[in-house]
This record gives structure tokens, sequence and C-alpha cells, in this order.
């Protein structure tokens, strides 16, 4: 990595996190902060149209109205956080990143959400949020000054907060509004900023959450070319109504793993030296994945749940698909099982020792994922990475190109007809064996990419 990691126990960074939020330190009992030290999002409302509009259908908005954390968070983590001492601060560390204020202001648990959401359901217009519900908001963000340490990571945020009207900062130049003080913050231009939620080390001292460490060991870090870049693209126009217009500013969108970013984010190409071949024949051929276009590994985040996986078929005129291929198994690699889909019950929603297993990929057997499973301390997969002792994956790195091997069993069945070799990769948030124990909606499946090749069966 290209940054120092700073040596710390998660004991010791949460008893840090809780004295930055005003929560420990010698003696105090009560925190330092209230819900009321941060203005809601409405209020930036007024000023900030665009601003509010493209936070409001946001993720950072739902970030804890969301319906796949309210429901993993009440239903497994806060249980989960009493059974063990290394679990014993990891309801406050969810809280840490997806309420801040509510964890600054000793709120953990928050009360759960009466309104849970998602990106998918469309509210016009969208709710009033308050409390807790307001997840990842304007006046939190804007009140940060740098983080604890030498490394962002576990919400080690340091922020300037308190009764009355803060301080906002940015990273506009000369920034002049009537409602509010304004200040100029360097970290609004940095990765690091991101990386203070969007990296995570749980209690067994596993990465399980990295895209600010993923992205230091990509070009991207080193033509500084930093996550707003994408996530908060730049446009023209005033940042405020009666303020300026600016050459540039950013929007506050904040999109990730959804339609508009994964569609074309890596290209796939079938290398067939034939465009026909005989019927009753094996026919090799392979496909290759490229072009990465992620300024980190594909897929990231909460890589227990991400995954891309690539399908191949053979299909009729009309898209019919005729035959499933598989990929051969990899002998040489000992995890590679985890790499080819299976629906087989081998995965938990937490550690394997407290509920059933479901289906691991809840896809059709036999296509190459690329993913990482997140191991427990008895060696099976779980999707609670708060009980992670070890990660096996194979995420996609940008620049790199991935070459995946098949061999074509041609059925005698095709003898004569024309046919389309055709291969997909696809992204999904999250396995739906998981969505349904959750009880909440399954999440799309988007297409990545796509290629096929005309073949005629001899």
């Amino acid at each position: 990595m290209k940054s120092a990691t700073k040596k710390i126990t998660i004991a010791g960074l949460s008893a840090a996190a809780l004295l930055i939020a005003g929560l420990g330190g010698a003696g105090e009992k009560t925190p330092a902060h209230r819900m009321d030290h941060w203005d809601d999002p409405y209020d930036c409302l007024g000023c900030h149209i665009e601003r509010y509009q493209d936070w409001s259908t946001a993720q950072m908005s739902r970030a804890y109205t969301g319906d796949f954390f309210q429901a993993q968070f009440f239903k497994y983590a806060l249980r989960d956080s009493q059974r063990d001492e290394k679990m014993k601060d990891m309801a406050a560390d969810c809280i840490g990143c997806h309420s801040p204020t509510a964890f600054s202001s000793g709120l953990i648990p928050p009360a759960k959400s009466a309104r849970p959401d998602n990106y998918w359901v469309k509210l016009d217009p969208p709710p009033v949020k308050k409390g807790a519900d307001r997840g990842v908001f304007c006046d939190f963000c804007h009140s940060l000054r740098g983080f604890e340490g030498t490394e962002p990571f576990n919400h080690n945020y340091i922020f300037q907060a308190g009764p009355g009207r803060n301080t906002k900062r940015a990273d506009l130049e000369h920034p002049w509004v009537p409602y509010h003080e304004t200040s100029v913050g360097e970290i609004f231009e940095t990765a690091e900023m991101c990386g203070i939620c969007h990296n995570e080390l749980n209690g067994y001292g596993v990465w399980v959450k990295a895209t600010h460490r993923e992205w230091l060991d990509t070009m991207y870090a080193d033509r500084d070319i930093v996550c707003q870049i994408c996530h908060m693209p730049p446009r023209e126009g005033k940042p405020a109504k009666m303020g300026p217009a600016r050459e540039e500013n950013h929007r506050h969108w904040f999109g990730g793993g959804l339609t508009e970013f994964v569609e074309g984010a890596a290209r796939i190409k079938i290398k067939l030296e034939k465009n026909q071949v005989n019927a009753g024949s094996t026919v090799p051929f392979s496909i290759t994945v490229s072009d990465i276009a992620t300024g980190h590994l594909f897929p990231t985040g909460a890589t227990e749940e991400r995954d891309v996986w690539l399908h191949v078929g053979v299909l009729d005129n009309e898209g019919k698909e005729l035959q499933h291929i598989k990929i051969p198994e990899n002998p040489e690699d000992p995890n590679d099982r985890y790499f080819i889909t299976c629906d087989a019950p081998e995965a938990h929603p937490s550690h394997s020792s407290y509920g059933d297993p479901l289906s691991r990929d809840s896809l059709p057997e036999g296509d190459r994922i690329y993913q990482d499973v997140f191991l427990d301390s008895e060696g099976k997969a779980t999707f609670g990475q708060w009980y992670a002792v070890k990660i096996v994956g194979n995420r996609l790195a940008p620049e790199e190109t991935r070459v995946e091997k098949y061999n074509w069993a041609v059925p005698q069945d095709l003898s004569g007809k024309q046919v389309k070799l055709c291969a997909s990769l696809w992204y999904r948030r999250m396995a739906d064996s998981h969505a349904e124990i959750l009880g909440i909606k399954k999440r799309p499946h988007l297409l990545v990419s796509r290629d096929e090749k005309a073949v005629r069966i001899k």
C-alpha cells in the first residue's frame, strides 16, 4: 500500500472514535453533542436546491434508512454485538458510519426507522428526514476537519459542531453566504475523506471494507484522480441560488454500484477460432475480461455481498438459451470452488453457529464469479462481515485482463442450426437468498458487458 497503516487495536480505535465524538474521556458520562447540533438536510434546500435533490435520491441519504441496513443491523448485527467480547463495539461502529450524528450524540442504537427505503423505490417528493434517519447528510460532511491518525478508517473522523449555526467547510475558493459562516477545507479534495468510512477493519483484524485502500494501488491514485471525480462529477453552475456561478463544482449524487456506473465498467470478448463447428465435437474457446474502468477493485464496497459473474451460453435466433456452458474447475487453485457459482446452502447470515445455511450465490451453477467470500472461525461462508477471520477473493483490478478458458461440448441435436455463442457479465448488490432471509426486496441483476458470435453447427 502507498499509505502507512496505523497500528491500533479495534478496542483502542473505538475509544479514540468515542473521544473524538465527545462520548469518552476522563470520567465523561454524557455525550458532548446532540442531534440538533447539525442542521437538518431540509434546512439546506432553501439555497442548495440541486444539492438537496441529488442527495435525497442518493445512497448517502439512505445510509441508515436503507432496507438492507435496517434489516441486517436490527436482525443480526445488534444481536451479534452482544455475543462476544470482540463484538462489543460493533453496533456502535455500524452507526458511526451509517448515522454519524446519532453515534456522536450517544444514540446507540438509534430507534429503528419507521420508513425503510431503498434506491430502487423512488418517492416523489422525497421524505423529510429527521434524527438518525438523516444518515450521512449535508451538515455532517461539511463539518469535517480531518481524521485521527495516519490512515482514514473505522469512522475516525474529526469534526467541529456545536450549539447554534456551525461553520460549513468545503473546497470552493472564496466562499460567502449570508446564512452561515464558511471555510475552505483541504480534506474535501482528497480520497482520504471517503476512506474514513469506506475502509473498515473488523474485530479480527480483517479489512472487510477497503475501497480507499484499493484505490491507493491504482493508476488513479498515482495521477491524483480522487473518488469525487467519478462519484461527485464536476459541473458548471451555482452551488447556491444566490452565489456566483462557478466553472467547477460538484454533484452530490454519490452514485456507485448502480446501472449508470456498472454498465461498461468492464468489457468482455469471445475468442473463437472458427465460425463453423461439428455437432458432437468439443470446441475450446476463451473469453477475455478487460478494460476495468473502476478506480478500485470490481466489485467493491461491502464485498461479502457484491458479485460480478460471467455467464456463457448458446442461444437460438430468438435469444432463448439452448445450452449453458460451465467454466471448468481449476485444480491448481485450492480456492477455485469459491469462484464458480454455487447454489448449495453453504453460507450463513452471520456466524455459522447461529443460523441455518442459505444458498451462497443463488445463481445458475457453473458460472465464473468474481467475488470475496468471507469465512468465519469455523471456515464457513458468512454474510456477517463482523465475523470474518479470512477472506478469499478473485475480484477484478483496474488495468487487469483475465482470460477464462472454456470447452464447448457441442450437442448432436444442434446439428444443422445457426446459433449464437453468447457471454454476458453481470453485477448485483446482494445474493437473492440473503435478501429473502432479511425480508427485503431482491436487488436487480445489472448487465455490465455482453459479446456474442454467430456459429454454424455442421
